[in-house]
């Protein structure tokens, strides 16, 4: 068993969750997912809990207005019940393929490839910008680019896809950017790394002249390691093996078909988070579900 699927909770532990709705539900309520109250927005009344029917319903006579108890939640546009809303994003945490899911939860493929997305999107929008930007005074940033993509029709040399410019910390942490470019022209290097990599920090790269002009700038100092020559500099010591590896990582989690402009920003942000949570995913899983507010 891999580290990340140590941070999640053995399925036998959480199978009431999955298979039973009352459970599920008092789950949702009990972690602050649900919300236990709600005011009427017409008339700004009390409203009283119908858990039967799952709604808030309005007591004013004159009003009687009526709410979901999913409003406002990740689940309030899905029409599965919530259990199996829930065990879908346990299989989606724990990387179950699609055609696995299928088999396991009834549901269409259509269906489960729409909910992976869905919770890609969730995580994403529950990062914190301050997750995302790395470095700081004195920290080792090695930075990269790559390209994302395939040959086409798996012949010759052509390669479609996208291409990310990323960076890695070398620190205990470990933390990461990752962003999509049209280009890894100069301006496009420098606009990403200022976005996304504290002042004061020490850049690593390869020779690609697109980071010659960081030695300048007075805020980032910057060594290059000759990858013509070597991958770690015999005399500095300067490397860029982390970022290296974290491609390694990146493309064994994004499939091709998903190398797209299309579809590449989320996964991005999926790995990011799945990275900033690794010791925690569960929990972080379900503080998602309960920050990320929906209409």
């Amino acid at each position: 068993m891999d580290n990340e699927k140590e941070t999640i909770p053995q399925l036998s532990e959480l199978i009431e969750l999955f298979f039973n709705e009352e459970s599920c539900i008092s789950f949702l309520f009990e972690k602050e997912i649900f919300f236990k109250e709600s005011i009427c927005r017409a008339c700004g009344t009390m409203m009283k809990l119908n858990l039967k029917k799952m709604i808030f319903k309005c007591g004013k006579k004159m009003c009687r207005k009526g709410i979901s108890v999913r409003n406002g939640s990740f689940f309030v546009s899905h029409k599965l019940p919530c259990s199996k809303i829930l065990f879908l994003g346990y299989l989606w945490l724990t990387k179950v393929p699609i055609s696995s899911a299928l088999l396991i939860t009834g549901c269409s493929k259509p269906t489960i490839s729409s909910f992976y997305g869905y919770l890609r999107q969730l995580v994403a929008d529950s990062l914190d910008i301050e997750e995302c930007i790395i470095g700081g005074e004195g920290i080792i940033v090695e930075i990269d680019e790559t390209k994302l993509g395939k040959r086409k029709y798996n012949r010759g040399h052509r390669v479609e896809g996208v291409w990310v410019i990323g960076g890695v910390e070398r620190t205990e942490e470990g933390k990461v950017f990752l962003a999509r470019v049209e280009d890894r022209s100069a301006a496009t290097l420098e606009d990403v790394i200022r976005r996304y990599v504290r002042p004061g920090s020490i850049i690593h790269t390869d020779m690609w002249r697109g980071y010659s002009q960081f030695a300048s700038t007075g805020i980032f100092s910057h060594s290059v390691v000759n990858h013509s020559e070597n991958f770690k500099d015999p005399i500095t010591g300067v490397h860029t093996n982390t970022i290296e590896g974290t491609w390694n990582g990146l493309k064994m989690q994004i499939k091709p078909r998903n190398r797209t402009k299309d579809e590449i920003e989320y996964h991005l942000w999926e790995f990011i988070w799945r990275k900033v949570n690794r010791n925690v995913l569960w929990s972080a899983f379900i503080k998602s579900l309960r920050d990320v507010l929906y209409e």
